[in-house]
């Protein structure tokens, strides 16, 4: 009896010793949903031999986001949307989005090291909402890039991220940067580390837009900042910026020329409190 209580303490010790040990810069499980807020705009702007034509997408979501037991490649996590809203406008026409069809419907996935989460099962989307916009895509690039193991005395660390967009228009957005943290701050009254990542942004695409005449495709470069703030003490994303700006050119398949173009975007994140 007194091997057996010398043992279990023993492992208890030993427990107790590698939940305190856990970097305040890794993912946790949480015990209940973290709520967050997302608005994300995207403007398309070309400069076709018939005028400007332009193309803007606004959604405004809340996620729902749990994340569970560790896997092989990351954690099990589960995203439900509780609210999304989409407003597509243009020279080609628009107006608002019907997305009632994915709410309350969860999205799983596995949360990489990376921030990233790589969606594995989701509900599909119909009509003008899978026009417009993928949801999946916002469930990928939710959560910050936190440092390799979690190593909090690190210079900086490469991030490297990409993510698909199954819509009228089929994109991949990549990005190719290097993340450092930037300082302490206050986002209310919770003290935070700042995490700002800089780099190149990529988009690929393809596809046929609602009134266009044929299958276009696009390729686009230039810079993206994304500013994130996290809890070390609940190990939690609070909030995160991110803009970017890419200029290249479109071009419609079976014409013999290609059209100037330009795209801006800018995503927010929030905890709700």
């Amino acid at each position: 009896m007194r091997h057996f209580v010398t043992a279990l303490v023993g492992i208890c010790a030993v427990a107790c010793s590698s939940a305190t040990n856990r970097s305040p810069f890794e993912f946790s499980p949480t015990a209940i949903p973290l709520r967050y807020d997302v608005t994300v705009s995207g403007d398309v702007v070309a400069e076709t031999p018939m005028g400007r034509m332009a193309s803007e997408t606004e959604s405004a979501a809340t996620l729902a986001l749990e994340i569970g037991e560790m896997r092989e490649s990351g954690r099990v996590v589960s995203a439900t949307f509780e609210a999304l809203q989409v407003r597509a406008e243009g020279s080609l026409g628009g107006g608002s989005v019907d997305a009632e069809g994915i709410l309350g419907k969860p999205f799983s996935g596995i949360l990489l090291e990376t921030g990233q989460i790589s969606v594995t099962d989701s509900p599909q989307s119909s009509g003008r909402l899978r026009d417009n916009l993928d949801p999946a895509a916002l469930v990928t690039d939710l959560l910050a890039p936190l440092p390799p193991g979690g190593t909090a005395d690190i210079e900086s660390w490469p991030v490297v991220s990409s993510v698909m967009s199954e819509a009228a228009v089929r994109l991949t957005s990549s990005f190719n940067g290097t993340a450092r943290f930037a300082g302490d701050t206050v986002w209310n009254g919770v003290a935070a580390s700042v995490i700002v990542a800089e780099g190149t942004l990529e988009i690929e695409g393809s596809g046929t837009p609602a009134g266009a005449p044929a299958e276009m495709d696009l390729m686009l470069e230039g810079e993206s900042t994304r500013i994130y703030l996290w809890d070390p003490e609940r190990r939690v994303m609070l909030a995160s910026l991110v803009t970017g700006e890419a200029e290249g050119a479109l071009s419609i398949r079976g014409m013999d020329f290609q059209i100037p173009a330009r795209f801006e975007q800018r995503q927010e994140v929030t905890l709700k409190r």
